[in-house]
């Protein structure tokens, strides 16, 4: 039993990096600030809303100190202008957010000082939102004391020398330095009802400190929404610095309440009615309108760069109302394509991540280097109905093989999520059922697929399909997969006697069913949106090959069930579990091993399915290697799970990772995997340890930049 000891290590290791995770031990606290806290705390979470639209005027200045050529690529930036240092810029974005989600923002107008681009900058994006007391802020990166699940991560205390009639004021400290928490909040709170008046909050990332400030739209009914916003950065990367200010105001436009015990949701539905609140100004009647005065170096700014002004209306020379035609929208595409802000025209989107975004470049021992990138379209077509195109590029340096695909979608039916799909492109190659058959008798010793003649082919595929929602929480999905399997190079003679072709097409009708039960949404401009659960999804993928349809061969039925379930431990340690079985089944002739769960997907995947269900140290050809699989991972994360407890100066630790992975196939009877891993501003790293079967296997690493990701 050689393997019982490391694995009985690994558990051991893994249960004392866990134990942080369920008591982040007592905060010193300040008694009197703790009730007013537990009092606000309350009162924001009994007055919350599930969706929030707004239109949002934002002002920014820009004073640049020093700047080098690397500044235009970096994607919270945007392209300066040579010689130029002072810049102004003012923009109204409509902007949607739901109760737990970031906000979306469109941008409508825009005038800027800017010659060669939009003037947008995502770093102060980042902070327009409207909703200040969910678990986390500012594009997700910060754990906000205002949420009571974070309560043990800051110490309160109450402000003495704070004088004003009727409020108090609260400071707020964090209890580590970390990335992840405020360098310092205070919050000035209202005694007779406990409601929140203003907010000032100090932070840091690996680009800059801030200081922003947010006035709550209280005379309007709405103690915990912020009317206006005030925000200053002081920029420092890389060679370059800059000091870049903002003033923002909110006009809220529609509002829809959280259900709670007194309006009892209908089934799942958090939200029970839309209202426009009242108290709230009209605001907006053109787009154009400024909400805030320009000062006089403002003015005397817009004048010196040739920016006309018109009775306090955006309409100078790069509005986008009047920046139409074909090579406007080029040039600003161009713009868009080294930055990753998210460009509008019309009713359209369009976002791209810039071509020399580090973050698509990573390196596994089983991989090799590999680089992904993707650019993401969205245009919306009437109330509820719009069509996503998502294109993908990759390349694998190892393998030396180019992957592609484009995801389409058209949503229809938007009450019922109805949608259809079309998906095209290139994956990783794969083995024939002959691979099977070569191996079956093999021993694991003798099994070295480095210099073993595999017959292995281009996977080319056309999928078409269609989805609905029929009830809450149910998606079904019916289409069919047309492949096309192309053999690399000369391999007619590596299995003699063999019928081998060197091209096989093969028609598989399919069908997905996932279940997510308990399924929480809200309606919106006649569309269901859906929220999230707290139960585990579980989806069951069925795929049946048949012959003769557009020259299609072989026949199969692969069969898979795949179960997920994320936990949450605290607000910022989450547990992921997932466990899924699979495999083909009434086959006749020759057919192509292709998980839908089980396999090294080498194109852009979701971050977190990307870490939590992916085997980092097994080669790719045990993929294609058995006819049946069972699989069990489970993955944990917190940012403050052992390196910041033992390093209490370790403030750039994002999360810290505890990976174990469990897969049965034949010869891997089982295949044991289990890492550690840390995210950074800058990389992130994994260090892994895979058994095989009784005995170990190897000791592998992961490394992926994230700096822009």
């Amino acid at each position: 039993m050689p393997v019982l000891l490391p694995v009985k290590k690994c558990l051991f290791i893994a249960l004392v990096s866990l134990l942080p995770l369920f008591s982040y031990g007592a905060a010193a606290k300040d008694s009197l600030a703790m009730h007013i806290m537990e009092q606000l705390y309350s009162r924001s979470e009994s007055s919350g809303l599930a969706l929030i639209e707004s239109n949002l005027y934002l002002k920014q200045n820009v004073e640049v100190e020093r700047k080098n050529i690397l500044v235009s690529m970096f994607p919270n930036m945007t392209l300066f202008d040579k010689g130029e240092k002072s810049y102004l810029s003012e923009f109204v974005y409509w902007v949607e957010q739901t109760q737990s989600a970031l906000p979306k923002m469109r941008r409508l107008s825009a005038i800027t000082t800017f010659a060669n681009s939009s003037g947008e900058l995502d770093c102060v994006l980042d902070f327009m939102t409207p909703q200040l007391c969910g678990e986390r802020l500012f594009n997700n990166e910060y754990l906000s004391p205002l949420s009571s699940s974070n309560r043990n991560l800051y110490e309160f205390s109450l402000d003495t020398a704070w004088h004003s009639p009727g409020t108090v004021r609260i400071v707020a400290v964090p209890r580590f330095r970390n990335i992840q928490l405020l360098a310092s909040a205070s919050a000035v709170v209202d005694e007779a009802d406990f409601s929140l008046r203003k907010i000032e909050m100090q932070g840091w990332n690996e680009q800059f400190n801030f200081k922003v400030a947010f006035g709550m739209a209280g005379d309007s009914g709405m103690p915990f929404v912020a009317g206006s916003v005030s925000l200053d950065i002081d920029y420092s990367f890389a060679g370059n610095r800059m000091a870049i200010s903002a003033e923002g105001v909110f006009d809220h436009k529609k509002m829809l309440p959280r259900a709670g015990r007194d309006n009892a949701p209908r089934g799942y539905n958090i939200g029970v009615s839309s209202f426009v609140a009242e108290g709230v100004s009209a605001g907006l009647q053109t787009v154009q309108a400024r909400r805030l005065p320009l000062s006089r170096t403002d003015s005397l700014l817009y004048m010196r760069k040739g920016v006309m002004l018109d009775s306090g209306k955006l309409n100078g020379r790069d509005s986008l109302d009047n920046d139409k035609g074909v090579k406007a929208w080029l040039w600003r595409v161009g713009d868009e394509a080294i930055s990753s802000h998210t460009l509008a025209w019309g009713g359209s989107d369009l976002r791209i991540s810039p071509l020399v975004n580090p973050s698509y470049l990573s390196y596994s021992t089983s991989k090799g280097l590999s680089y992904k990138l993707s650019v993401n379209l969205r245009t919306r077509f009437g109330k509820g109905m719009m069509l996503q195109m998502k294109p993908m590029v990759g390349y694998n340096f190892k393998y030396g093989e180019f992957y592609w695909g484009v995801n389409g979608e058209f949503s229809f039916a938007p009450m019922k999520r109805g949608a259809l799909a079309v998906d095209a492109g290139r994956g990783n190659s794969v083995y024939s059922s002959m691979f099977l058959d070569a191996i079956k008798n093999a021993s694991l010793d003798s099994l070295d697929f480095s210099t073993m003649p595999l017959l292995y082919y281009r996977d080319a595929h056309l999928r078409v399909s269609a989805r609905v929602e029929p009830i809450n929480g149910l998606e079904l999905h019916a289409g069919a997969t047309l492949y096309k399997r192309s053999l690399y190079g000369n391999a007619s003679a590596i299995l003699p006697g063999s019928d081998i072709q060197r091209h096989y097409r093969q028609f598989a009708p399919h069908f997905r069913a996932v279940w997510h039960p308990g399924m929480y949404y809200y309606i919106a401009d006649g569309r269901k949106v859906n929220i999230g659960s707290r139960a585990p999804r579980v989806a069951l993928d069925v795929e049946q090959g048949v012959s003769g349809i557009f020259g299609s061969q072989g026949v199969y039925t692969r069969a898979e069930l795949d179960v997920q379930h994320k936990r949450r431990i605290s607000s910022s340690a989450s547990l992921y579990l997932r466990a899924g079985a699979g495999g083909y089944f009434h086959t006749k002739d020759i057919y192509f091993v292709n998980y839908a769960f089980l396999k090294d997907n080498p194109l852009p995947l979701d971050k977190e399915d990307d870490e939590n269900g992916v085997f980092q140290l097994l080669d790719r050809e045990w993929y294609s290697s058995a006819n049946k699989y069972l699989r069990l991972n489970a993955c944990c994360t917190s940012p403050f799970m052992l390196l910041q407890r033992v390093v209490p100066k370790a403030g750039f630790i994002k999360n810290e990772n505890l990976y174990a992975g469990l897969l049965f196939i034949s010869h891997l009877c089982p295949y044991w995997e289990c890492g550690y891993g840390v995210e950074t501003p800058y990389i992130d790293a994994g260090v892994f340890v895979g058994f095989e079967n009784e005995r170990f296997g190897r000791v592998g690493c992961k490394v992926s930049f994230s700096l822009f990701n």
